[in-house]
């Protein structure tokens, strides 16, 4: 039997079969396919003309593309876009209609994408008090700043290269499998997944902590059966919206995210007068606790990797990335910056400090009403958190999937595309877990979170290493060498989350990766019990070269797309200029008056 050809620049397979659903794509490929050779050449002649406006487009249109074959559906990617994978010969594997279905349902623009990320690190700076009173308001504000510059920075660089480089769904799960293979892959989903579903279960507790906060103060508490009962009528509402679509997560979370900061945008301006800077003269604790310290500063600045799992259901995530993560650093800078100058000013103690000092804040400058405000803004905060936490930790589980580390959860709804098992176990795991305490869920979060995020910035060193001339339309404007460099100190702020721990983190952590490698090693062995090793050993070097060869494929057809819309997008721009300078020609020659048109006519 004859072997089939293996992909030579980037894999073909017939885009009518593969995506069926998804005639959007389909159509896209289709049409660049079909085109003449020469159409490149004429949009590079026009661009060329306009460079000077159109230089951005330069880099991308000024080389040679090859003829384009008959059922080379990716012909139309640049050389830097081909797979960096030389992959033996064997079947090709098919992309699953997951993939490509998904494509097909309305997608997220920038600004939702902001809205989703401003809630996967932080809705607000609810949680942020307690930095105050563990250091004092001087090395608060010091410590802000030199944790978006050493933290979030570096994450949200990580977040935007990765994600424009594989932009599937899935996020980290891909990014650690691509670099390092299906065991660490498999670690970190299983740390990203625990870490996941804690979250989850901290949001749901904090939400009925909120609502009794804003119905009773601290004079009463809502019941345990009625908590049970809101925990669980707020996590099927959620269930549902994230089963209707990305879009309207999206949407929702935009419009919380102006209902969350509303009241903190008045506290501003009621509170502008009332500005000081007696603070930084006053008290500071006598004992610093710096543990505590770093523990809540990188806590409430972490989560900008989250982003990265919805990347196949993001439009033009090239784009859309590093547009996003940038203003999303920005605007967090200033959520937790602004008010807690404010906050400062009016509440110079650092004693007074803790979790509710922005209610007692707002009661000061705005009275009743922008403390009842503030309060229901705690509860959306809450609901946020929880919507998009859901959304994007499915997609956890999802990717798992993807490559075959576990079964069923490739499943999409039929009507709205979305990975409506993946979000049904963790919606389940949510209540389950909800019913522990809050302090405990948080601690064990960053333990996990702390241990996935070191794997994540390995894999972004090692892809610049093994694949360097791999297409990226974003790249941190570093060398690798710079890049692994670079990348200690957010490992190493890693580290010393593990470090200052409590002892009975640490132990879980411990449990937790015993328990990642021993389940790798049942998954593997199970299966395959009584065959001979070396049998077993090829079929799963085989497997794993099929799943990346799957991932490549589709990251070229997401390519390709974005290359269709910039030539498109490119192509307007350029009619534009040379209509907008024919009209400018023939104004410049007009006759200005009727004697001169006369003049002119009589010499002719």
């Amino acid at each position: 039997m004859e072997q089939p050809k293996p992909p030579s620049r980037s894999p073909s397979f017939p885009a009518s079969k593969t995506f069926g659903e998804d005639a959007e794509v389909t159509s896209a490929l289709s049409s660049s396919s079909s085109a003449p050779p020469s159409a490149g050449g004429n949009l590079r002649n026009k661009l060329t003309r306009k460079k000077s406006v159109l230089v951005a487009f330069e880099s991308i249109f000024s080389k040679d593309r090859k003829p384009v074959e008959e059922d080379d559906t990716c012909a139309f990617i640049p050389e830097g876009c081909a797979s960096s994978f030389d992959l033996p010969p064997q079947k090709t594997a098919r992309i699953p209609a997951a993939l490509g279905s998904q494509q097909s349902f309305r997608l997220l623009h920038v600004y939702h994408l902001i809205g989703i990320t401003f809630f996967a690190v932080t809705s607000g700076p609810f949680g942020f008090e307690s930095t105050v009173g563990a250091a004092g308001p001087v090395l608060m504000q010091v410590g802000l700043l030199l944790f978006q510059i050493l933290w979030s920075a570096p994450l949200a660089l990580m977040t935007a290269e990765l994600s424009c480089m594989i932009p599937l769904s899935g996020g980290h799960v891909l990014w650690i499998y691509r670099a390092f293979g299906p065991f660490w892959s498999f670690v970190n989903s299983c740390f990203a997944f625990t870490c996941s579903v804690l979250d989850n279960a901290v949001y749901a507790v904090l939400f009925v902590e909120f609502l009794s906060s804003l119905l009773y103060g601290d004079s009463h508490r809502i019941s345990h059966a009625w908590s049970v009962v809101l925990r669980v009528l707020v996590i099927i509402l959620i269930t549902v919206l994230n089963i209707v679509g990305i879009r309207i997560i999206g949407v929702t979370a935009l419009v919380l995210t102006v209902a969350v900061l509303s009241p903190f945008a008045a506290m501003l301006i009621w509170g502008l007068p009332r500005l000081n800077f007696k603070w930084i003269h006053g008290q500071t604790p006598q004992h610093i606790e710096l543990g505590r310290f770093i523990t809540m500063l990188l806590w409430n600045s972490s989560g900008f990797d989250g982003a990265g799992n919805i990347a196949s259901e993001v439009e033009s995530p090239a784009s859309s990335y590093p547009r996003a993560l940038a203003a999303s650093v920005i605007l967090i800078f200033a959520v937790y910056g602004l008010p807690s100058l404010i906050g400062v000013s009016i509440l110079p103690d650092y004693n007074e400090w803790k979790r509710g000092a922005y209610m007692i804040a707002a009661k000061l400058i705005g009275g009743r009403t922008l403390q009842i405000w503030m309060g229901l803004s705690e509860v959306l905060s809450a609901v946020g958190l929880l919507l998009t936490r859901i959304c994007i930790n499915s997609r956890v589980i999802y990717g798992m999937s993807l490559v075959e580390q576990v079964p069923v959860f490739t499943w999409l709804h039929p009507r709205f595309g979305t990975p409506w098992i993946s979000i049904l176990t963790t919606s389940i795991l949510t209540l389950l877990l909800a019913e522990f305490n809050f302090y405990s869920l948080a601690e064990a979060d960053m333990m996990f979170y702390a241990m996935s995020t070191m794997l994540k910035f390995c894999a972004l060193v090692q892809l610049r290493f093994t694949e360097p001339d791999a297409f990226r339309p974003f790249r941190i404007p570093v060398s690798r060498n710079i890049l692994a460099v670079l990348t200690v100190v957010p490992i190493g702020l890693c580290l010393c989350m593990l470090y200052f721990a409590s002892n009975r983190s640490q132990v879980i952590g411990i449990i937790g990766m015993i328990a990642a490698v021993l389940g790798y090693l049942l998954k593997e062995l199970l299966p395959h019990y009584g065959k001979k090793a070396e049998e077993v050993v090829q079929q799963r070097v085989a497997r794993v070269q099929q799943n990346i060869e799957r991932m490549q494929q589709w990251i070229d057809l997401v390519t390709a797309k974005e290359f269709k819309i910039i030539n498109t997008r490119a192509s307007d721009i350029t009619d534009c200029i040379e209509m907008s300078a024919a009209q400018s020609s023939t104004a410049s020659f007009r006759p200005q008056n009727d004697s001169f048109k006369e003049a002119l006519d009589s010499e002719c």
